[in-house]
């Protein structure tokens, strides 16, 4: 199993707990787990000495999710599944969607031991919190955004991205697509005798 096969499983099982699953769409075949690799490998900085640096946060953060689950296995508190839908995932994806949901809910109230969290997370609070923080906000955006309409352009710089179809995400929140002048806010009108006043 290879380090990017084991990522790709850890952040589908994110996607499959978080997001609404409809008869038409769901988040792994719309690809957000690859919108959630994508904003941690390229979006999230850390303060490193005096400078801001990115670094790619997709490996450690599925390394962190495994060991938040492990612990919270080890205190019965969630139980391992007998297989997984994501095979070459670790303990995260082997837990049930609700166990899931819980380990998230585990790290955001920071209730597991951080010394046994992986770098850059290990004794970091702020840290632990903006990331699975960071979880839910990049799946939501990723599912109700126009991300998976990119189709094969979704991985490209953002001026090299095209729409290939209209996104599931906006059909299902009934919005109805990019439009260049809404007019929804004409101004003010007034008279003359207002404006001398």
């Amino acid at each position: 199993m290879s380090a990017f096969d084991y990522v790709t499983s850890t952040y589908q099982a994110i996607v499959d707990a978080l997001l609404p699953t409809t008869s038409q769409f769901n988040g792994i075949q719309m690809k957000i787990h690859e919108y959630l690799m994508f904003g941690l490998n390229n979006n999230i900085s850390v303060q490193q000495q005096l400078y801001h640096q990115v670094i790619p946060l997709a490996y450690p953060t599925a390394v962190m999710l495994d060991s938040a689950a492990t612990q919270l296995v080890n205190t019965h508190q969630v139980q391992l599944l007998s297989q997984s839908q994501f095979p070459n995932g670790g303990m995260f994806s082997y837990l049930s969607r609700k166990d899931r949901v819980q380990t998230l809910s585990a790290l955001e109230n920071l209730h597991i031991d951080l010394y046994l969290l992986p770098s850059p997370f290990q004794n970091n609070a702020g840290m632990v919190k903006f990331v699975t923080d960071a979880l839910n906000r990049f799946s939501m955006f990723g599912y109700y955004s126009e991300w998976p309409a990119y189709g094969t352009t979704r991985l490209n710089p953002p001026d090299y991205r095209r729409l290939e179809f209209f996104p599931p995400g906006w059909h299902q929140a009934g919005y109805p697509g990019v439009s260049f002048g809404y007019r929804d806010f004409r101004g003010l009108s007034f008279s003359m005798s207002e404006v001398k006043a």
